[in-house]
């Protein structure tokens, strides 16, 4: 399988936000949230610029963004899970690009937390408190 990261230009914008509502994606995200075409246009015209999709054999198979504090954001189609795309797309994007990067993963998580931790990612666990 032929693996390429493209700009994520505005024919791809529907493409991450139905991966980004897929309701299998959305188990590994810290908020699920139903955007909206009219959302995510008014998002992606901000930040498109921080913003890669994966090419397989030429098929959008995934995203990966950087947010404006070096937070990584990714997700793959499941149709292409199991098939190292979140690995290349870090391992391309993010790790070439910018010299500090963090990323937030649930503890439910393990498939991001396998790529991170063997892409040298170092674990930490931050506790939080809302007070009410």
């Amino acid at each position: 399988m032929e693996l390429k990261l493209v700009k994520c230009e505005e024919k791809y914008w529907e493409f991450v936000r139905l991966l980004r509502i897929d309701s299998i994606n959305q188990k590994g995200f810290f908020t699920k949230t139903n955007i909206t075409s009219k959302d995510q246009i008014k998002y992606m015209n901000k930040n498109n610029s921080r913003f890669n999709i994966c090419l397989a054999d030429g098929i959008p198979a995934g995203y990966v963004g950087v947010s404006k504090s070096n937070e990584i954001t990714y997700c793959v189609s499941p149709k292409f899970h199991n098939n190292g795309i979140g690995t290349y797309m870090i391992n391309a994007l993010v790790l070439k690009e910018f010299k500090t990067y963090e990323a937030r993963v649930k503890l439910e998580n393990k498939a991001s937390q396998k790529i991170f931790e063997k892409l040298g990612f170092e674990k930490h666990f931050i506790y939080t408190k809302k007070y009410e």
